[in-house]
């Protein structure tokens, strides 16, 4: 990690945050794209596996992590405009995608409308959510309400209280994924947090049916956490003919950090099919 560099890049009206692996190094870019409430940091212990291949790019999303700019409204087309802006910006050329959740919906979208800036894209059990078009139930409003109050609480922890908080709620984690976890979930902005029904507003079906690239959907159990039903799966396969499945075993919503060998192993593959001669 010694040779690793961070920095901003103004990007998309942001001033975006980011660390890379590979610099200068002539390696193929690998964009990866974090979840929510996460940060760029929380790709750490991936881009140690993948750095020998990849010169990686871990920004943090507009409202997460260190970046600076306004909110405006987290929708998927914006949070895809500020990830094709830094591609651009840092002058990227064609890249490799790898998002989580937040981050998997937002490949989607910039492998919808922005084509021309990426190979391929490793979609992470992103939330594909029924029905769509979206319908908020009282239910579903009281759940919102309490996640909010759930995450604003770690948000206000001391670090000490997020990291114990980690080791207790997931024991399974590698050390090196709970501390970037924990400072994560200091980091965000708080006015981020009434907009996360627009994750599952976002209208993937069309965005599928719009994307011309490979793209490779991971999903793991729902007993585990996990957000994709299978039918949904196999649904995504329909909607675009270029896109594979595969099912990590064993694995909740965070499946690179619940099963990171399986997945990164799943990874590496699927890309090393699609390498640039």
């Amino acid at each position: 990690m010694t040779d690793w560099t961070q920095g901003y890049v103004s990007a998309n009206g942001l001033e975006v945050f980011y660390r890379r692996t590979g610099a200068g190094s002539g390696k193929p870019p690998l964009l990866l794209l974090h979840g929510y409430v996460d940060s760029g940091q929380c790709w750490t212990a991936v881009a140690r596996t993948l750095e020998d291949t990849f010169d990686l790019i871990m920004p943090d999303a507009r409202g997460h992590g260190r970046t600076r700019g306004p909110i405006n409204d987290m929708l998927l087309d914006i949070l895809a405009a500020d990830a094709a802006a830094v591609i651009q910006a840092l002058g990227l050329g064609k890249v490799f995608l790898f998002g989580h959740s937040m981050g998997g919906m937002t490949a989607l979208a910039v492998a919808a409308n922005h084509p021309g800036l990426i190979h391929a894209a490793v979609l992470e059990d992103p939330p594909f959510m029924l029905p769509n078009p979206y319908i908020v139930t009282e239910e579903m409003a009281a759940q919102f309400r309490a996640d909010v109050r759930d995450t604003l609480a770690l948000h206000d922890l001391p670090l000490a209280d997020r990291i114990a908080r980690c080791r207790a709620e997931q024991p399974h984690w590698p050390d090196e994924e709970v501390l970037p976890w924990a400072e994560s979930k200091g980091e965000f902005d708080p006015e981020i947090l009434q907009q996360r029904t627009r994750f599952r507003a976002y209208p993937w079906r069309d965005a599928l049916s719009r994307v011309s690239c490979p793209l490779l959907l991971i999903t793991a159990d729902v007993v585990e956490g996990a957000l994709i039903i299978p039918e949904l799966a196999d649904e995504a396969a329909q909607r675009c003919p270029t896109c594979e499945v595969a099912h990590i075993a064993g694995a909740g919503h965070s499946i690179h950090r619940d099963r990171s060998v399986e997945m990164l192993r799943r990874v590496r593959s699927f890309f090393g099919r699609l390498m640039p001669a």
